[in-house]
């Protein structure tokens, strides 16, 4: 039997699911769940909420269920949850997916009075919240929102540069991917290979796996954990399978053409100026080194420091850029730990999470000017 903090997270309950069609004309999907009524927020019961953006290599990953802290960190503090997907690579490219959780918070914004009470949120006090790849996207939305801006952002091992990679960093076009794939297979490496090229957008998921959750669980299983109907579909197989080759043989072209699309710039400066105002990290450095001040939004770091997947190095990074910018930060550093390791913390009685969790909460309810009863 597989230990439970191996599974993914479960979706907790009482939510209620919502979509919209985007203006790439893609139908996206909302989770909502609502704040403990018995909170005390501030002196009225209009509480501030949290968007959700999920990780996955910007390749996996689903908003069926948020990460397992979240539900004690935020709702039991008062605030509402919201879980958001968007569109995955190889058919969008990395500002399709930054378009498509800007249009989420936009969506939170104007429907979730309807959805929760005009008097119960308040669509001004919000935070971004995101794990690895979605660490990535909040703090590039980041530099888009300002109107208004969130009031904090949680960085959850993120990257937020790729030009410290040695795929944009030290480019050879005659790179050949190492191969550590010792699992079977029903693709073969042409197969996948292709498949980091299709652009067509009829193939575009918005809920994929994470990881191998096939090898865990049951399509049943999988489906009331997710509280949705998901099937292990040829389609999404191949997902999972370019997701996690991608990481362990191909992350060179996986990035470059699977998230970046290559193809579509003439030349290698060209793309890496792309790849450039993609990484949070390098344009908040640019209007450093120009003198420009900006009100980027407070920013709470949490990392591992044996993080292989992303190195801790680029939070130290960020965190540097952002105090010289005056931004307030508060970071949050687990020694040895890996990739994903908050997942252990599934409640305030776990030790480490006064020492982990709880200051980046504080920090978020200091932010937002949050009141609340615990």
């Amino acid at each position: 039997m597989v230990h439970e903090s191996n599974l993914p997270p479960a979706a907790p309950p009482g939510f209620t699911n919502h979509s919209f069609c985007s203006k790439a004309g893609i139908e996206l999907n909302v989770r909502v769940w609502p704040a403990n009524p018995t909170v005390v927020v501030g002196d009225g019961p209009a509480a501030p909420f949290v968007i959700w953006t999920h990780g996955g290599g910007w390749f996996g990953g689903f908003h069926f269920a948020p990460l397992k802290w979240m539900p004690a960190g935020f709702i039991s503090r008062g605030y509402h949850l919201v879980s958001h997907n968007y569109r995955l690579a190889p058919q969008a490219r990395v500002d399709d997916q930054l378009s498509d959780c800007l249009e989420a918070v936009a969506w939170c914004r104007a429907n979730l009075p309807l959805v929760l009470g005009k008097k119960k949120v308040d669509v001004d006090r919000y935070v971004l919240v995101g794990e690895s790849a979605g660490g990535h996207l909040v703090t590039l939305m980041g530099l888009h929102l300002n109107n208004p801006p969130p009031r904090a952002i949680v960085d959850l091992y993120g990257l937020v540069d790729f030009l410290a990679l040695p795929a944009f960093s030290s480019y050879d076009p005659n790179h050949k991917p190492i191969s550590k794939w010792d699992g079977s297979s029903e693709y073969t490496d042409a197969e996948l290979d292709a498949f980091l090229s299709d652009r067509n957008p009829q193939n575009t998921l918005t809920d994929a796996l994470s990881w191998n959750e096939q090898e865990l669980l049951t399509e049943e299983q999988l489906s009331k954990r997710w509280a949705t109907d998901f099937k292990y579909t040829k389609r999404i197989k191949l997902q999972a399978e370019l997701h996690i080759r991608r990481t362990l043989t191909v992350s060179y072209e996986g990035l470059r053409r699977g998230v970046m699309h290559r193809e579509k710039f003439g030349t290698e400066e060209e793309f890496i100026a792309f790849v450039k105002s993609m990484s949070p990290l390098m344009v908040l450095r640019e209007q450093l080194e120009r003198g420009i001040k900006r009100n980027y939004p407070p920013t709470a770091l949490l990392h591992g420091s044996g993080d292989e997947a992303v190195a801790i190095e680029q939070s130290y990074a960020m965190a540097k850029v952002l105090k010289e910018l005056g931004v307030p930060i508060v970071e949050s550093y687990e020694k040895g730990e890996p990739h994903v390791f908050d997942k252990k913390y599934t409640n305030p009685n776990v030790p480490g999470w006064e020492t982990y969790i709880q200051p980046v909460l504080d920090f978020v309810d200091h932010h937002v000017g949050h009141g609340h009863n615990v």
